[in-house]
């Protein structure tokens, strides 16, 4: 008796104004994360301390909006799965990853690395069944890479020969974003509401983190920073909150795949808030390389209405 084969995994997939209007709004406060991290660690916080506070406190704080909701949250097995899933894949193994070689390999070439989110997404939502291979999706992806390698290259070279062995750690950033973008898709329960598996992912990172931030002794409850500073935590709980909802919105309306190019937006928003809160100029190389993330948006885009 030949053996029953596994049906390809259907997921109802939409690209359209709500979810273009999300991914744009997500991909335009996404860099602030990373403003607020630098005001921070420059302030004297330590960087896991700052990766693991804003984590609870916005678990903590969609955990309530949850419940007073009436979403509570369930215990049962597939629900855990998916906190844990998606929290430690998706958000809080790969911040870990970053945050461990902030200070061992110059910033271009960091993100230069986590651009490849998007084009690993694809490839494993192939894999995993979640979408096939289209001519116009990876069009799209190869003309976003193009645009982030236009802007970087230029810049961006190893100080010393040894940090490719950091290089390659670096690498599993990518590796875990893509493998959690796409399993949130599959391990996500139908009717959970993106407010609860917000809250269980966000609390789920935040344990990961609370283990890092003891471990590597950057232990800190608010106290030492330069006076202000700690402000930042709120702005970047307030953050955290709006930017995951938009990222479980954006999955359940577009896939993985969609939400991934969040990433090419994100650093051409990255160089609007520079010049807009900084003063700083870009070169021609900057503007291209944003003509050819917008290009990689529009080629994705209808590439799905396309297969729909």
């Amino acid at each position: 008796m030949a053996a029953k084969q596994r049906p390809p995994i259907q997921l109802d997939i939409r690209v359209g104004a709500l979810s273009l209007s999300l991914m744009f709004a997500g991909g335009i406060i996404a860099p602030l994360r990373f403003v607020l991290n630098k005001i921070a660690v420059d302030g004297g916080v330590p960087p896991f301390a700052f990766a693991f506070w804003p984590m609870l406190f916005s678990g903590l704080l969609l955990l309530a909006v949850a419940m007073m909701r009436g979403e509570t949250p369930s215990l049962k097995f597939a629900d855990l799965r998916a906190y844990i899933v998606v929290g430690v894949l998706a958000m809080g193994a790969p911040l870990a990853v970053l945050t461990y070689l902030a200070d061992k390999l110059p910033q271009g070439i960091i993100s230069m690395v986590v651009i490849l989110a998007p084009t690993l997404t694809y490839l494993f939502a192939i894999l995993l069944g979640v979408d096939r291979l289209k001519l116009l999706s990876c069009a799209g992806l190869v003309a976003g890479l193009g645009g982030i390698l236009v802007i970087v290259l230029p810049d961006v070279s190893l100080p010393e020969p040894d940090m490719v062995w950091w290089l390659l750690f670096a690498l599993l950033a990518p590796v875990l974003l893509g493998l959690g973008n796409v399993l949130t898709a599959l391990v996500r329960p139908p009717a959970m509401p993106s407010t609860v598996l917000a809250a269980g992912m966000l609390l789920s990172a935040a344990a990961l983190l609370l283990v890092l931030m003891i471990a590597t002794g950057q232990t800190y409850f608010f106290d030492g920073a330069a006076p202000g500073i700690n402000w930042n935590f709120l702005y970047a709980t307030l953050l955290n909150s709006i930017f995951y909802i938009l990222f479980l919105e954006i999955v359940r309306l577009s896939g993985p795949v969609f939400f991934s190019q969040m990433n090419y937006l994100a650093v051409a928003a990255g160089f609007g808030w520079g010049m807009l809160l900084f003063g700083e100029r870009y070169s021609l190389y900057v503007w291209g390389g944003t003509a050819l993330m917008a290009m990689s948006v529009l080629l994705l885009t209808l590439g799905a209405r396309k297969y729909k």
